[in-house]
């Protein structure tokens, strides 16, 4: 490899056709910039540049190499850009989805407007071992908390109980649902899930066994369907607060299921915290 510094200076001259607009570039003389760039062409044993007065022209050499060293120098900058810590770092935040879509967004927004603001980004999934890597600064997750490496804060606990629209809801009770209505279920993606099957063996309700069973996509959609009024879901009650005290779901008088697991906010303890995290850590557990 010739000098790396000649290359850098090669690579000015060339993008701006002129050593004396390259020294101004780089903050250094004319002569410098001529001296660089006969190293390397002394290097390369051929001439990058025909001279003339009127204009500095790269000869086909010259061409070649500029194309690719401007190539190669961009590349670095970009690399060492991401790399560099920057002075308001991201956030980066992980959560089980259903949890993430209800409670932790609109938790996120007061965060985002309030005094300790900064950037963050969130990524969703429906899984513990998705959101539970050192590619995030916290993570929201489900379980009984023990999680080895992690520091990790109780949210809420988890008590499902069924919900609906209160439309769905008054025709449940007054039996005035004529079969138009579903409980809306969900497979179970971890063991220690718990559906309408699993909920239903230590639950029995008149009420909903005998609405038919709908499968979804996921637990999230069977809330969303549950508030465009399509049926019954199982709700964690902390989880749909928001949900719940502008009306929009209404428990059922169904006595709820305690799973013995909860929600958790958790962090990677071998990653080193900037001030970012430790504010979004405060504001959600606060």
């Amino acid at each position: 490899m010739p000098p790396l510094d000649t290359l850098v200076f090669f690579e000015c001259a060339f993008r701006l056709r002129s050593f004396t607009k390259a020294a101004d570039e780089l903050l250094v003389s004319q002569a410098a910039v001529s001296k660089r760039i006969r190293q390397l062409e002394d290097w390369l044993e051929t001439p990058l540049f025909s001279r003339d007065r009127q204009r500095l022209a790269p000869t086909e050499t010259g061409a070649k190499l500029g194309e690719r060293v401007n190539s190669a120098l961009d590349f670095i900058d970009q690399t060492l850009g991401n790399l560099r810590m920057p002075h308001d770092p991201v956030v980066r935040i992980a959560s089980m989805s259903a949890i993430g879509m209800f409670w932790l967004q609109p938790r996120l927004r007061a965060f985002a407007f309030g005094d300790d603001a900064c950037p963050y980004s969130l990524t969703l999934a429906d899984t513990s071992r998705d959101v539970l890597t050192d590619d995030f600064d916290l993570v929201v997750t489900y379980g009984d908390g023990d999680i080895p490496g992690w520091t990790t804060h109780r949210l809420f606990d988890e008590e499902l109980v069924p919900v609906a629209s209160p439309a769905v809801a008054e025709a449940l009770l007054i039996g005035a649902h004529d079969g138009r209505y579903a409980r809306l279920d969900y497979r179970r993606v971890s063991p220690n899930w718990v559906n309408w099957p699993v909920w239903s063996q230590s639950r029995q309700s008149s009420l909903l066994e005998e609405l038919p069973r709908k499968i979804c996509a996921s637990y999230s959609q069977s809330i969303g369907l549950a508030l465009e009024g399509k049926g019954v879901a199982l709700g964690t009650l902390p989880m749909l607060a928001d949900e719940i005290a502008s009306g929009r779901l209404v428990p059922l008088p169904v006595e709820g299921v305690r799973t013995g697991r909860a929600y958790w906010l958790a962090r990677l303890d071998t990653t080193p915290s900037h001030r970012g995290v430790t504010d979004a850590w405060n504001a959600l557990t606060g």
